[in-house]
């Protein structure tokens, strides 16, 4: 099957999808790793070439900024505008989930979680993490347009944004808004690797991985409310 296919049959067919990326070689996986980032970077950079992506990016540092209970002066925000922070783009919209280094810990976590019971390799939890990593790349995709319609690199597709049933600073609220919708597709496929490693059925991992999403997101929602946000 060739790259091209692969990744569409990520939404098309994703039980099979990664159960065909679980028996790939090493080589494969890093071009599918190359070819997924080369997406992302060309959505990022067409993004912020824009003089509202670049006003995006002093908009959500600002933003949180003064979540955290922060104050931006205006000189502050005059050198923001002069030289606005691309790091904020990385940290911004679960994009962070796709930076190389969480998919190498994505990996490492699955092999020391999986390599007693069923003997997986880890170049095969490592395919697993890559491909999965499609989900959060066509966020990108889907978000990047949006992101200038809206002029803002907050996530159109976190659950605060699609359910806004509770205050902006409730509990409730920024739990709601570090849970994305692509990422819980992300674990969706996680899972799905994982059963093809192991040999046995995508609920059992579903549980484990949702949980640990979960949990990771209410660490984040909990740190931003203790230290000032509103």
């Amino acid at each position: 099957m060739t790259l091209a296919g692969r990744l569409v049959r990520l939404a098309t067919a994703p039980r099979s999808a990664m159960t065909s990326a679980v028996g790939l070689p090493l080589l494969e996986v890093f071009m599918t790793w190359i070819v997924l980032l080369a997406l992302w970077a060309a959505a990022g950079t067409w993004l912020l070439a824009t003089p509202v992506g670049r006003q995006a990016l002093v908009d959500e540092r600002v933003r949180v900024i003064e979540s955290l209970g922060g104050r931006v002066t205006d000189t502050a925000y005059a050198q923001l505008q002069a030289a606005p922070p691309v790091w904020v783009y990385f940290t911004s919209g679960g994009r962070l989930l796709l930076a190389p280094p969480v998919t190498l810990a994505v990996a490492t976590g699955l092999f020391l979680w999986l390599r007693r019971g069923s003997g997986a390799t880890f170049g095969q939890c490592l395919s697993t993490s890559v491909h999965a990593t499609g989900a959060l790349v066509a966020e990108q995709l889907v978000a990047t347009p949006l992101h200038l319609l809206r002029e803002s690199l907050t996530s159109p597709f976190n659950l605060a944004a699609l359910l806004p049933f509770f205050d902006e600073g409730s509990a409730v609220a920024r739990f709601l808004g570090t849970v994305e919708v692509f990422g819980l597709w992300w674990v969706l496929l996680l899972a799905l690797g994982c059963a093809a490693m192991a040999g046995g059925r995508a609920r059992t991992f579903v549980g484990p991985l949702v949980g640990t999403y979960a949990g990771v997101a209410a660490v984040v929602a909990a740190a931003v409310l203790l230290t000032g946000g509103s």
